[in-house]
């Protein structure tokens, strides 16, 4: 059931130009690249005469790397603030789409996986954390608006990328994604409106002179350190990060092998493309469904959300059958949906604000090591196999574990949505 009552509206109202900055990050830093990869794989594979294992071990060279640099980024921002962290991950990511010029092997193409993980996860854990610190009784709806860059992306990357690939080659393909970066999602961050709304969201910070500011921030660092270690000592930190990294497990395995599960079934690339766009069309609605879902059934929402991630797998099987592909993209696209926005939630309202860009870090590295294993393990059970039958089964069990290990959580720092309201409606007096 939608949520839209006025502490919702009020926030939406007072801070969309961050929402609209964190869009523009998403659409042109980090979905260009990720939806536009699985189209480079039939074209490497054909032109260098590299296996499925190896021509996608891209994904999983990046998202290994993307795992560190989350808990680093995450850790950054603690420090620096947002801005400077978007600037990086998104310029790095720029940098990544154009060195793909010069890719004559597979050491320089993994390479380039590396700087795409830098910017990828990185990117997604300044947005979460920027969209968490800046909306509080609607994160999950405000994430889920946000996280529709993802959804355009995803609909206009895959139409895009096959005609550049189409007219130019993969390689100029590649690079001229980058414009997006270049020409509006830095610039953006440097507008008056997204600074007033960011300095609007800490308003209540007090102002410091710097050598206080300095002291201070040694401080937090080390009483950071102690709360991080009690917290890791805790049941519910290792079943989240277990159950965000099977979800991600499944979710990009499917993401960097569509296009190929696709092309087996004979359709032609511009098909898949629009195939492919279809799932993010879909994700537009799924995305705010989903996290204003979440903002209301919390851990428990999430469980079931894994659920798709099954009933997706299992789907799989039958694609030749028109109803059923259409099912499937519509699962595919709710249970995508569900991974991009689990951790953002989960994190809040089990653990709150404290350190939470530390610790969404922490697991958006959980996040990025299942896209990796995901991404090689369906790549190696195919090249075993020489179907995905055995990929489709493993990965419909795996979503189910997610969903057990994350039921019997208590999420302390939730609030149910009928106290919230009550609690709104309140006078100010009591």
């Amino acid at each position: 059931m939608l949520r839209f009552d006025d502490a919702v509206r009020h926030e939406l109202r007072e801070n969309w130009p961050a929402l609209l900055v964190a869009f523009c990050c998403l659409l042109f830093g980090f979905s260009a690249p990720a939806f536009a990869l699985p189209f480079l794989f039939t074209e490497v594979i054909n032109e260098f005469g590299w296996t499925r294992e190896q021509a996608t071990l891209l994904a999983s060279t990046k998202y290994l790397t993307g795992a560190v640099a989350a808990m680093m980024v995450g850790r950054f921002i603690d420090v620096t603030g947002v801005r400077i962290a978007l600037l990086l991950t998104i310029g790095t990511g720029a940098v990544a789409m154009v060195s793909f010029l010069w890719v004559s092997n597979l050491t320089f193409y993994y390479m380039c996986g590396v700087l795409l993980g830098f910017s990828g996860p990185g990117t997604m854990v300044a947005v979460k954390v920027m969209v968490s610190r800046t909306f509080h009784a609607s994160q999950g709806t405000a994430m889920g608006l946000a996280l529709l860059g993802t959804s355009v992306g995803s609909i206009v990357v895959p139409l895009i990328i096959s005609a550049l690939i189409g007219g130019y080659g993969w390689r100029y393909g590649m690079a001229s994604l980058s414009l997006g970066v270049w020409l509006i999602a830095i610039p953006m961050l440097f507008l008056n409106f997204f600074t007033r709304s960011i300095n609007r969201s800490q308003a209540d910070r007090p102002v410091l002179d710097k050598a206080t500011a300095k002291a201070e921030r040694k401080a937090a660092g080390q009483a950071s350190g102690k709360a991080l270690a009690l917290l890791m000592r805790k049941r519910e930190f290792w079943l989240i990060g277990a159950a965000v990294f099977l979800a991600a497990v499944v979710d990009q395995g499917f993401i960097q092998h569509q296009v190929l599960i696709f092309t087996d079934l004979e359709l032609p690339r511009e098909i898949v493309a629009l195939g492919i766009s279809a799932m993010g069309g879909i994700g537009i609605a799924c995305r705010v469904l989903i996290g204003n879902f979440l903002d209301a059934k919390s851990v428990k929402g999430a469980a079931l959300l894994y659920c798709l991630l099954t009933l997706s797998s299992l789907l799989a099987f039958m694609l030749g059958n028109p109803l059923i592909f259409f099912a499937f993209i519509v699962m595919r696209a709710a249970g995508h949906a569900a991974v991009l926005l689990d951790t953002t939630v989960l994190t809040k309202h089990v653990f709150g604000l404290k350190n939470y860009g530390t610790l969404i870090g922490i697991y958006t590295a959980f996040v990025s090591l299942g896209f990796a294993a995901g991404a090689w393990l369906m790549g190696r059970l195919y090249d075993i196999a020489g179907n995905y039958n055995l990929a489709f089964a493993l990965f419909a069990a795996l979503p189910l574990i997610a969903a057990v290990l994350v039921w019997f959580i208590k999420p302390e720092f939730w609030t149910p949505p009928a106290r919230k309201r009550a609690d709104f409606s309140k006078p100010e007096s009591v």
